[in-house]
């Protein structure tokens, strides 16, 4: 996506912080090109204005006559541009993220809303398939935990779920706020209680439920399941659909 540019803005950086004027001026007019590559709605709203700004700037950087005195400005122009193009989106996605608003712990809200602008604008767009199921699944896993306790009698109504996890050892069940249960059990609880619909919760587990095998290279090597483009597309599709199920 926009690795390659963000690096090139560094390498500015760098240069420009160790007076490097003529690496500088190697570098300037291509990165003003690349900047041209990007169109501003393919940004987060909050950093348009912003990018439109560092691209003016970048331009006449690239067009000016420049002196050694100027290099720090330089340096901090191109520190700031990397970090506006963090909030890309990618080209055509016009940036648009989902809203948690439906999250009752506001801390736990903080994360959830954290690692889905990661998984949506940094980690899918790269390419980074197994990442990408990895944070789907405990996004998903967040959201099912919150929505089982957002209140007394629907956490008394899960806890009490035929679907819910028990220890072999003594037959209790688990503790829910501990973060014992598994997503599997999440999701076999959530629809046990009808908070999701049967029919959609078996397309969800069967596609999210083993996502911790891949954060163990030992699991994921045992469990033989392939994690490719089509396998991250289906994780975000059924974190979508979730979303979408418990806002509808």
């Amino acid at each position: 996506m926009v690795q390659y540019i963000i690096k090139i803005a560094e390498t500015i950086a760098g240069h420009a912080e160790r007076g490097e004027l003529g690496e500088v001026l190697v570098l300037r007019a291509a990165f003003a090109e690349e900047l041209d590559r990007l169109d501003p709605r393919d940004f987060l709203p909050s950093a348009q204005y912003d990018f439109v700004m560092v691209r003016s700037q970048a331009h006449r950087w690239a067009q000016q006559t420049m002196a050694p005195i100027q290099l720090p400005s330089l340096a901090e122009h191109a520190r700031r541009t990397a970090g506006i193009l963090s909030h890309y989106g990618g080209d055509g996605s016009r940036a648009s993220v989902r809203s948690f608003s439906f999250i009752i712990d506001s801390d736990l809200r903080d994360i959830i809303d954290r690692d889905y602008r990661e998984l949506t604008l940094k980690v899918f767009p790269s390419g980074a398939w197994k990442s990408s199921v990895v944070l789907a699944g405990s996004i998903l896993e967040a959201i099912l935990y919150d929505q089982l306790a957002r209140d007394s009698s629907i956490k008394q109504s899960a806890l009490a779920s035929s679907k819910a996890p028990r220890d072999s050892r003594n037959g209790q069940v688990k503790d829910f706020d501990a973060g014992d249960w598994r997503l599997f059990d999440l999701i076999a609880v959530a629809t046990d209680i009808s908070l999701l619909p049967a029919d959609r919760s078996k397309s969800i587990d069967q596609i999210l439920r083993d996502f911790r095998n891949f954060v163990h290279p030992k699991k994921e090597l045992r469990a033989k399941y392939p994690c490719t483009e089509a396998e991250a597309m289906l994780a975000l599709g059924a974190l979508a659909a979730v979303c979408n199920i418990l806002t509808s």
